[in-house]
Parts: structure tokens; sequence; C-alpha cells
């Protein structure tokens, strides 16, 4: 049986005659679980998501009438097609195709053949047509309908790009209508077209388009273009478009000489950083290929950091940055940043040293050596690329934040805003998340368009919510909702913005949809080490703990130094805890509270697992260091604050701990 749900949704069965799905709901639950083939949803999240203004009982009765209903249409005329049980209702994998499969395994790393297949599936919005009455069924949505799009806009672009170099600019020019079709009002898409258009010739074409989407902005959403798209409409306006037109083959003119590298304002806009090539220390081959291939991975994994401006390889002469050459650079491109590393090997060991310049003043903020031994150096882990970028990323961040600490807050830009909030807010603090908070308020006040100051404001106020005595949760979660979604809508692209609906949902006891947005925050940017850690929160609460154990773990593996590494450990710990594996919860929880930033949550679940283990006079030294932290800490208040946990199990073995250590 075929399921097609992107344009309008239709079923086929297996000898090619259309079946008809009749009623609104009983569209929307075969759609849902066809969009979920292979990874059977809960009866509980399908109840919340058709029948969620119903008592439990009604609800569960509706559900079992619906696929009822679903069998009678034909559904199940040869095969088992629906799979269920008292757990989960889903439909057999090995017996429906769905188009929508397709397209994601086509636009996994595509070649442009497999690029123009999955365009060719691209006939409309995902369910176009289909609309739910629930305010869940309505948010998976949309969604899915943005990662959809985001995902094709990837394939749209480099299959017109492909048109572009073959000269065929109609083909290109209508491949980018396609795509705004689908989202008129998603950034990337008009960049596509109106870039199309610029390079094409079509300066005034390119403008009166964009001032069109500008209008259609301010009247549907009321903000402005994006920061990228307003860059390139400031460079088609600019004297200099020529060079713009010179790609496409149109008039040739002759070419300027090189101007010299663009005077940039500190803290105006994205960060810029650049790999120089890795270099090997011997001459070998599979050395200068393994040196080669970790540049191209580190700077792939940077890109995913959208605050970052990453730069194109720039090479140099010889194997080491003198001062020279930074200065020579530095005159060139005017970049903030330059990651190098050298690589090499003898015998089974080998040493890669990574380094984090600036090149404008020659400083060197930051070495790290990574040991590894394999039989040859072609075996290296691929991960390694992996761990380099996320600790570059970290380290960069770090230094924008403590470039921002002498800038008077009302003389800050909304860049400088924001990485001031996000220094803050490492500090882990009530006092210092009420600082962060103001911060990202007022990048969003100087920026309306800034996607990742609302997605950081969100988490901010789920971080006071759970860890710093927050009033009135309620409401502050709806307001973090609310801002997570304009973050996710300003940049779908952006996996601060998944992260922080992950975020806001696990606090609302929504696992589902958390783990759903997490995994979405992965799929963009995999080297997002707090993405994994929360991915792991989420799946430990719906009790998964072996494959959160593996999420909190990547994390650690990931980002070794993250400023939330003590959360990292610390929610590892608690995955322990109801594993009622204590020993290992111990020992993660210790770890945990030994960052120099931790929450006294950590402390908190040291003794717990302490109580359980029956150790009673370190579970007394242990509660006495806990009361000190947090005087009056009671197990009734534990209880409360542990809001975001829906199974009584779980709560009652972490406070079941903190009694037997002896807390009230």
């Amino acid at each position: 049986m075929r399921i097609k749900l992107i344009g309008n949704l239709s079923v086929t069965a297996k000898d090619g005659h259309p079946v008809t799905i009749s009623g609104a709901k009983t569209q929307g639950l075969i759609a849902f679980l066809a969009a979920n083939l292979g990874m059977s949803p809960t009866r509980d999240r399908i109840m919340s998501m058709f029948w969620g203004d119903r008592f439990t009982d009604q609800a569960r009765q509706s559900l079992r009438q619906a696929v009822s209903k679903l069998r009678r249409m034909g559904l199940d005329f040869e095969e088992d097609i629906i799979l269920s049980d008292d757990d989960r209702v889903g439909l057999n994998p090995d017996t429906v195709q769905v188009d929508l499969e397709e397209f994601f395994d086509l636009a996994d790393n595509p070649t442009p053949e497999q690029a123009q297949r999955a365009l060719a599936l691209m006939n409309g919005p995902l369910l176009d047509g289909i609309y739910g009455q629930q305010a869940d069924f309505e948010d998976w949505l949309v969604t899915e309908r943005q990662r959809v799009v985001s995902s094709a806009s990837k394939m749209f672009e480099q299959v017109a790009d492909f048109q572009v170099q073959k000269g065929n600019l109609d083909k290109a020019l209508e491949i980018s209508r396609k795509l705004i079709s689908l989202d008129p009002l998603r950034d990337g898409s008009q960049l596509l077209g109106i870039r199309i258009l610029a390079q094409a010739g079509e300066r005034a074409a390119a403008i009166k388009q964009f001032n069109s989407y500008e209008a259609l902005l301010q009247k549907e959403l009321g903000v402005g273009a994006g920061p990228d798209l307003e860059s390139l409409i400031r460079e088609i306006r600019s004297e200099k478009f020529s060079a713009v037109e010179d790609k496409v083959g149109t008039a040739a003119k002759p070419k300027p000489s090189p101007a010299p590298a663009p005077e940039r304002q500190e803290g105006l806009g994205a960060t810029s950083v650049a790999v120089v090539p890795f270099a090997s220390m011997a001459p070998d081959q599979e050395v200068d290929f393994v040196a080669s291939s970790l540049t191209s991975d580190v700077v792939m994994h940077l890109s995913k950091f959208k605050w970052l401006e990453v730069h194109a390889n720039i090479e140099i002469d010889g194997r080491y940055l003198t001062g020279a050459t930074l200065q020579d650079i530095n005159k060139k491109f005017n970049l903030d940043y330059l990651v190098h590393g050298t690589l090499r090997s003898l015998g089974t060991k080998h040493r890669l040293t990574v380094q984090l310049v600036e090149p404008k003043t020659g400083r060197n903020h930051w070495v790290q050596r990574y040991d590894r031994e394999a039989e040859s150096i072609l075996f290296l882990p691929d991960e390694l690329a992996e761990t380099i970028a996320a600790a570059a990323e970290d380290q960069i961040e770090r230094l924008v934040g403590r470039a921002s600490e002498d800038v008077p807050f009302e003389q800050m830009t909304a860049w400088q805003c924001y990485h001031r909030g996000l220094a803050t807010q490492y500090e882990f603090s009530a006092e210092t998340n009420v600082d962060a908070q103001k911060h990202f308020r007022r990048a969003i006040a100087l920026d309306p368009n800034f996607a990742s100051a609302y997605a950081r404001l969100s988490y901010a106020m789920v971080i006071s919510a759970i860890y710093f005595d927050a009033t009135e949760i309620s409401d502050l979660l709806d307001e973090a909702l609310d801002l997570a979604r304009t973050a996710a809508r300003l940049d779908p692209d952006d996996a601060t913005a998944r992260f922080a609906l992950g975020r806001v949902y696990l606090a609302r006891g929504n696992y589902a949809r958390s783990i759903a947005e997490l995994g979405s925050a992965i799929e963009l940017n995999p080297v997002m080490a707090q993405a994994h850690c929360g991915l792991g929160d989420s799946l430990a609460y719906s009790g998964d703990l072996d494959v959160a154990m593996e999420c909190f773990e990547e994390a650690v593996r990931i980002s070794p130094k993250d400023p939330y590494r003590w959360a990292f450990l610390g929610y590892g710990a608690t995955a322990l805890l109801f594993k009622k594996d204590f020993e290992g919860a111990l020992d993660w929880a210790t770890r945990s509270a030994a960052v120099p930033n931790s929450h006294y949550w950590a402390t908190a679940l040291r003794v717990s697992a302490l109580g359980h283990l029956g150790r009673d006079d370190e579970a007394k030294t242990a509660l006495a260091e806990l009361e000190e932290l947090k005087p009056g800490l009671s197990c009734d208040y534990v209880r409360e604050r542990l809001f975001y946990l829906r199974d009584p199990e779980q709560i009652n073995l972490y406070v079941g701990g903190l009694r037997k250590a002896g807390l009230a």
C-alpha cells in the first residue's frame, strides 16, 4: 500500500486502486501514523493529538473507533497494515510505502540525481488541505511542514545552482518559484529566488521581489527580512554588483582589482571564522589525506552553528601560522578567528594538535591536543572532527561573551546583548538567569528577527521554572513556548530554536513532542551537545533509559568542557537512578557536583543514590552539604519542583532515596 503525504493526502492499495479515507479525524490519523512509519506512537500521544479535549476513557474509545473505521475502509484488505497493542498504534513498514520517508531518504546527502528525484515528489505542501481540531495536531503539522521545506530548500538550491551553471536560468527560476510557493514567508525560500534573479542580471526584478516580500512580512507577521537576505539585497544595490552578473556570463565587464577586506564593526554581526587546512607533519599520503578530510569535516560541523560566519578554507605556505602569515590573512580577509591543526603519526599512535588564533592580534586563545591510537591513521574515528568543531565553537562563544563585559548595557548591540546573555546564563544562578533574560530581551528589542535570542530567552525561562523557584509556572511556560515558536518561525533551520522548543515541551510534560523537536535539532546540528543531552532527558522520563544514557554519553563526548556539562552528568545520574543503578548514579552525580557551576540538584542526586545504597555516613555528610547549598529543602519541596515528571515511580525513587538519607 502506498500513502502520499506531500501535496494532497492519497492512499493507494497494493493493486493500484485508490482507497478513500473519509472524515477529517480519520485522515489526520492515517497521515500521522504514516509520518511516523517504523516509530509507532503511543496511544496516549495519539489521543492527545486528536481527542485531547475529551476524558481519557472517551478518547480511548474514539481511538478504537477510528482504527476500526480505517480497517473497514480497506487498510487491512490482504495483509496486516495497522499494528496495535496495549501501548502503541502504527502502520506496518513491511507492507506500507510513504512518499515522505522516500523524500527524507533521498534528501540525506543527495547526489544531483537524487535531489532531482526528491524534488519531483514536492508537488505541494505537506498534507495540503489537512487541518485538525486539536492544538497538538496543528503544532505537529506546522513543525513537520517546516521540516520538509527546510530539507527541500537545500536541494532546491543545489539543483538551481546546477541549472545556473548549465546556463538554464529559466529552469533555475522555475525551481525557486516552486520553493517560494511551498513557504512564501521563509527567508531562505525568497533568498534563493532573489539570488538567481541577480545572477541573471535582473537587478530590478530582484529588488522588486525583495520589496514585495518585505511588504508581505510586515503585513502577515509585523517583522522585516532576516540578516542574510538584507545582506544580499545590499550587495545587489551596491556599485559592485557587476561581479554578480559576471558569474552567469552576462555582458562581460573588466574585473576590478581586488578590494581590501571590508572594515567590520565589532559586535554588529555574525562572528567570522575560517579553517586553515590541517597540516601533516610527515611526507605521507595517508596522513595528508586524513588531514585534508579532517579539515573538510571540521568546516562542515562548524557551519552547523548558525551564529558563526564560516568562510572557505584559507591556504597558507608552510605548516605553521607565522606572525607574517596572520598579518597577511588579517589584511586580506579581516576574520575574527582561525582554526588550524597539525597531524603527526608514529606507528599506531596519532596526535592532532588544534589551535584557535585571532589573526588581528596574533593571539593564540586555545590549544588542544587529541591523542588517538589505531592500527592505521585511516582508522581514526570520524567523531574526532565533531569534537574539534564543538570545542572550537565553545571557545569562540566564550570569547565573544567576554568581549562584551566592559560595554555598558545601553550601548550594546543586539549581537553583544545575546552573547553577554549566554555568558551570564552559563554562571547558572537565579540572579544570573534573570540578568541573562534581560540581555536576551534587549537583543530582541534591538533586532526583532534575531531567532536565537528568542530561543535562548525561552530556554532561560524554562531553567527558571525548573531550577530557580519561579512562580506562576504555567504562565511562564506558555510565554516560553510562544518565544520558542517565534524562533522556529523566524529560522526553521536554527538548531537552537528546535532545542528550545524541545525543552519547553519537556517542561510541559509533552515528552513525545519534546523528543521530536530535539531530534530535529540534532539533525540540523549533530554536534550540538546540549540537544543530545535534552533528548536523553526526555527519553529518560519516557522510560527509555538505555537510549537516554547513550545520549548523555554522546553529549559528554562531543563537548567534554561544555558550560552545561554538570547538567549532562546530572541528567545521566538521574537516568541511572531510575534504572536503580545506584552505584552508577552516585558516580555520575559526584562528577556533576564537582563542576564549578553545578546546581544543588547534583548534590541532591548524590544524597538520593547514597540513601538507596545504605551508605549512611556518606549520606549524612552529603545531606549536610545539600542543606548548606539549599537551606530548608524538604522532600515535599522536591516533589513540587519535579512537576515535569509524569511517572510516580520515578518521583518516588528520587524522593525515596533522599528520605532514606534523612531528609525530612
